[in-house]
């Protein structure tokens, strides 16, 4: 059930999710449906489609949240560990954030940061954000030198980064006063 990418997708800025049969969430730039299932055993399964247990659906944000957080520690970290292995770079600690526009930060002592956000992305988006963290473990500015550090990386890194700030309103499944969360 898998859907159009999201650059073809128009979607309301801010419009909270209401976890509802055929509504569409997204996971790595591609949107997918949600199905609302009885009798299943965990309360969240992804299969080209999202399935949600129906006795869960009054804690469906919280579920996606959870689900989405796991997914982005374990995607970042495989394409931060690429990333790594073009360098002789090393990082601290990786952390995923409930960040709503940073979308990643690396910190004095080499602690990356990412928010989960980043999971609805598109991979290509991903990478970028990935690239120019990896870049600040060997520059902490945005020089020249910094920006050459990305380019090596991800050479495309203007159009992803021109991306992001076009679409960074897309990549939310719903609003904190509806949730009790930043979600």
């Amino acid at each position: 059930m898998k859907h159009q990418g999201i650059a073809q997708k128009q979607v309301r800025a801010g419009k909270p999710k209401e976890f509802v049969n055929g509504e569409e969430f997204l996971y790595l730039g591609d949107s997918y449906r949600l199905v609302v299932v009885e009798n299943q055993a965990s309360p969240l399964l992804f299969d080209k489609a999202f399935f949600l247990s129906q006795e869960y659906l009054n804690r469906a944000g919280s579920i996606f949240l959870d689900w989405y957080k796991a997914q982005a520690r374990s995607k970042i970290t495989e394409r931060v560990n690429l990333y790594l292995t073009q360098t002789d770079l090393k990082y601290n600690r990786l952390g995923i954030t409930k960040a709503r526009k940073r979308w990643g930060s690396c910190g004095r002592n080499n602690n990356l940061n990412f928010s989960w956000r980043l999971i609805m992305a598109p991979l290509r988006i991903i990478d970028y954000v990935v690239a120019h963290e990896v870049a600040h473990l060997e520059h902490k500015n945005h020089s020249r030198r910094f920006w050459n550090k990305v380019s090596a990386l991800f050479p495309d890194y203007k159009q992803s980064r021109k991306w992001l700030r076009e679409n960074d309103h897309l990549l939310t499944i719903g609003d904190s006063s509806v949730f009790g969360k930043d979600l």
